[in-house]
């Protein structure tokens, strides 16, 4: 079950709550919950109405000034069919606004926004098709004082649950005794996860106007991060510190319950939004402030927390680290805090100065962490009034109040500005469009840490560079997208900082022998093409040659074994010190679909055609029934292996007759029987001799010097090449440590979305390198930094 809440800004207008249906309407789930707050400025208005409820005059222009405002919302938002249903409704509503307003029903004033958006957005939805059923939250939400009745709520809700959306208005409740209230600023958010406790829901997403928690109030620090993932405890620090976003009486009912609180934009629904979650264990800090403060000191004796006040006051009073006793309060809120508090006989002391409070939420994982140096000494020249810390928190007391720039400058020191890797992708094909669809979630894998940009996306008829391109429309963006020319994806990679990696998902040759060129841009490559690590050993020396100069990273897991780490194996081997003898198996998940799918039955070209169809061959399907992709598999792990083969130097024993590689794939088409026939009769011979066919790599290395071949052989049930599955790839690996009992890895060799899988390995790989080197510099920094102080 999920819970959708929409706040004011998202309902604002007729074309806001049909982007709001639009986004009910594409999620996955047929029916969910919806709480939403009042359209735009509503309540606003609303209370600027019972303001002036002592003057007739002023209330009635009050009053037909927004009586007008919400009919027209009626009218531009729902049909001509529909819409007098609703404003009849919402007449009635209006007329009781001015009586109601002048004998105190305040409250009952204040519902009206909220129950307007809820029966104008159920009608709305019941216009485009669905099921949709408006619920007022006073008919089965109950509060006794602060504290929601769960069980008496739950009840009274389970009447209520209709097929379909259940629409609910946020903001309004009512007591245990029948009185209607308020839940204050914020409180739809509050209502939204109150109804995902009460529902039992897996996610509530709170749709507002931004897509990310930032690590600082971003219009106040232009290089604060977006964060996608933010663990439960922090953020509840963080909305206990007063952020805009985050509200702790929204967080409250998830406190004990694990459902996933959601942060999305209802501008930009395309985005992930950001992840409230005890699973996130993504590293996060925050650098927030609160200007106009004052420090309160409770008496000892005193019985009530810091949060009891904030949740009674619904407004931001926390204690400092390390001193429960000293709590933050704003000035505007200090006299209705000194009142609540008088009622409980506690008489705090209060500074006379006013302070701007600058607080650090630390790392997640490393709570113990102190500032760096620079960071350090950054505060001892602004000398602030005061300052606490602990584990998780550091908190300052700044007099004068920080300017702008200095706040950027200390969130700078705090959290240097995130590494951006500039991702181009060469290759829109099965493959290339799998790994752009998986991006979306590394990305969001890595938020916090390192942002991958997606900077370029290209085929070989048309390119688009933008900074402006996305997961979610670079196919929009292509589609209108001039030709590609390779000249200028040269200028462009080199204007892109650094650090940026080019992806290679084509099939080109012609493309792959440009490596060179693209290297000397400054560029990362991951290639899944095996046409480059496959070049003529002139060729291919180059470029290795290239990327040593450049002190580049050329990644290639993906050429052999599709996700398969057969390559990273290799690698850890002999960097640890052992000695690779022979490397030997099925290499081809392609053959090894269609040699395990044929039975003698239906001719071979029949599986060869469905093999071409659900994407588990080469665009060109003959260059796996040549044996020559195979071929090449083997002289990239050869090459892996320091030895300076070439492709001739592979024996190769095609499954394709002679002189059908020839030509287009149609002329092939027409001449498919004699590669029927040829394989039909050695598919005989092997079935009555008892055995199976599979299509064999195969690479020793001797002191002679190394032997490699690729065939076709016939192999007993027994063997450990004949027990696999269709598409499974599998490889022997014997060394000095693997000799009397191979290594052997196993499994699917041939997908889009393994071999997309694959790729991502290769990009995670390369973004933690880059965030090593980051961090590495940064250090090196700090400390260059600090032998400079010492110097002065």
């Amino acid at each position: 079950m999920v819970v959708h809440k929409f706040g004011g800004s998202s309902l604002a207008s007729a074309e806001r709550f049909h982007a709001v249906a639009d986004i009910l309407l594409s999620q996955p789930q047929a029916s969910a919950w919806v709480v939403v707050s009042a359209p735009g400025d509503t309540t606003d208005a609303l209370l600027a109405l019972l303001d002036v409820a002592a003057d007739q005059t002023e209330l009635e222009q009050h009053w037909q000034a927004l009586s007008q405002q919400l009919r027209l919302l009626v009218t531009r938002t729902l049909s001509a069919a529909t819409a007098p249903l609703v404003l009849n409704q919402l007449n009635s509503w209006l007329a009781d606004v001015p009586v109601a307003a002048q004998t105190g029903r305040y409250n009952d004033v204040l519902a009206i926004g909220e129950k307007l958006s809820t029966i104008l957005l159920s009608h709305l939805l019941q216009d485009r098709g669905q099921q949709a059923t408006a619920i007022d939250a006073r008919d089965f939400l109950r509060l006794d004082g602060q504290q929601v009745q769960w069980q008496q709520s739950a009840e009274l809700l389970q009447q209520l649950v209709q097929p379909g959306f259940n629409v609910v208005t946020g903001f309004i409740a009512r007591t245990v005794d029948g009185k209607s209230i308020t839940l204050g600023r914020n409180g739809s958010d509050y209502s939204a996860t109150i109804v995902g406790r009460l529902v039992l829901a897996q996610t509530v997403n709170i749709w507002t106007d931004v897509d990310a928690i930032y690590s600082a109030d971003p219009r106040k620090v232009p290089s604060a991060h977006a964060y996608r993932q933010v663990p439960f405890a922090q953020a509840l620090t963080l909305a206990q510190l007063g952020n805009p976003v985050l509200h702790a009486k929204t967080l409250s009912p998830l406190a004990d319950f694990n459902a996933e609180l959601v942060v999305r934009s209802s501008y930009e629904p395309e985005q992930p939004g950001c992840r409230v979650s005890r699973q996130a264990a993504i590293e996060v800090q925050f650098v927030t402030d609160l200007a106009d403060v004052v420090l309160v000191n409770i008496p000892k004796n005193s019985k009530i927390a810091a949060e009891q006040a904030a949740a009674a006051l619904q407004s931001t009073v926390f204690a400092v680290p390390g001193d429960l006793q000293s709590w933050v309060v704003e000035q505007k809120n200090l006299d209705a805090l000194l009142s609540f508090l008088g009622q409980q006989q506690i008489y705090p002391r209060v500074s006379s100065a006013q302070y701007q409070a600058i607080a650090w939420v630390k790392p997640a994982a490393k709570q113990q962490q102190q500032l760096s140096l620079q960071a350090a000494h950054w505060l001892e020249r602004q000398q602030p009034a005061f300052s606490f810390e602990n584990s998780e928190l550091a908190l300052w007391l700044f007099q004068p109040p920080l300017s702008a720039r200095e706040l950027t400058e200390f969130h700078q020191l705090l959290l240097p500005s995130q590494v951006r890797l500039n991702v181009v992708v060469a290759g829109t094909g099965n493959v290339g469009s799998e790994f752009l669809a998986l991006l979306g979630k590394q990305q969001q894998a890595f938020a916090g840490q390192i942002e991958l940009k997606l900077a370029g996306v290209f085929n070989s008829r048309q390119a688009c560079f933008s900074d402006d391109l996305t997961v979610q429309n670079w196919p929009q963006q292509l589609a209108t997208a001039p030709a590609y020319q390779k000249q200028e994806l040269l200028d462009y990679l080199a204007a892109l900082p650094n650090p940026k990696v080019l992806v290679d998902i084509t099939p080109s040759k012609t493309f792959a022998e440009g490596y060179g060129d693209f290297v000397q841009t400054g560029c990362h490559l991951i290639s899944a093409n095996k046409q480059g690590v496959t070049l003529p050993l002139a060729q291919y020396q180059q470029i290795s040659a290239l990327v040593a100069e450049q002190q580049v990273s050329w990644l290639a897991n993906t050429t052999v074994g599709a996700g398969l780490p057969v390559q990273r194996i290799l690698q850890e081997l002999q960097s640890s010190g052992d000695r690779i003898r022979q490397i030997s198996g099925i290499f081809s998940g392609t053959l090894s679909w269609l040699l395990c799918k044929y039975d003698g039955r239906a001719p071979f070209s029949e599986f060869v055609k469905q093999a071409q169809t659900e994407g588990l061959t080469e665009p060109d399907p003959r260059d796996d029934l040549s044996g020559k992709d195979v071929q090449r598999k083997l002289l990239v792990l050869a090459r892996e292996l320091g030895l300076t083969l070439d492709i001739n130097d592979i024996a190769l024993n095609p499954l394709l007759p002679e002189g059908l590689e020839q030509g287009s794939w149609d002329a092939f088409w027409l001449k498919r029987d004699e590669l029927d026939s040829a394989v039909a009769a050695t598919f005989a011979k092997a079935k009555a001799a008892g055995q199976v066919l599979r299509y064999v790599a195969t690479l020793t290395v001797t002191a002679q010097g190394p032997k490699a071949n690729v065939q076709l052989l016939s192999v007993a049930p027994d063997h450990p090449l004949a027990a696999i599955q269709a598409c499974d790839n599998v490889f022997v690996i014997e060394s000095d440590w693997y000799q009397a009992n191979p290594l052997v890895l196993k499994g699917p060799g041939a997908g889009r979305l393994v071999t997309a899988g694959g790729i991502h390995a290769d990009l995670a790989i390369l973004a933690r390198q880059q965030m090593a080197a980051a961090k590495a510099a940064r250090h090196s920094q700090a400390q260059a930094a600090a032998w400079a102080n010492e110097r002065a």
